[in-house]
């Protein structure tokens, strides 16, 4: 399993590792077993989605919780696209265009698909969960992913 907040071109060497691993121990991977993470969240329009990111319960929770966690024990790097970035380029608006998966189900579509194609694909989608706050508004994000997204990606293997 890739968890949510590592950048695609680190979930790459995931794969990698497993490959490795499996190599090692005579066994076959399967990419069909490897479990993606990512923080979801759908509305109707990209607009509204990344309004509620922002300004939501999404945000809270990487400003709040996992920038303090991994800043404490010195993990920030692990947010980065690029290594080389400095820590305050870690902003609501990075996360937002580079680790969360956030729009209309349109958009939310293309961005998973070009998430699979960029790690060179993977069998599940994780997508993390959050108190939100109100709770409906959460609850019309996954109807939205199971209703109006995943169908879009049934291709997808």
């Amino acid at each position: 399993m890739s968890v949510n907040f590592i950048p695609a071109e680190v979930i790459n060497t995931h794969w990698e590792a497993v490959e490795r691993g499996a190599h090692e121990s005579g066994r076959t991977p399967n990419r069909s077993q490897w479990r993606v993470a990512r923080d979801v969240y759908v509305a109707e329009t990209t607009e509204e989605a990344r309004h509620e990111a922002l300004n939501g319960i999404l945000n809270r929770d990487y400003q709040d919780y996992l920038m303090k966690s991994m800043g404490h024990t010195n993990r920030l790097s692990l947010f980065k696209r690029d290594p080389n970035m400095p820590d305050s380029d870690l902003t609501p608006e990075y996360f937002l265009e580079n680790i969360w998966i956030v729009g209309s189900p349109l958009d939310v579509a293309d961005q998973l698909r070009e998430l699979h194609k960029e790690t060179g694909g993977f069998g599940v989608l994780l997508a993390m969960g959050h108190e939100w706050n109100p709770k409906a508004k959460w609850m019309k994000s996954m109807e939205l992913l199971s209703r109006e997204v995943m169908p879009r990606l049934a291709d997808l293997k």
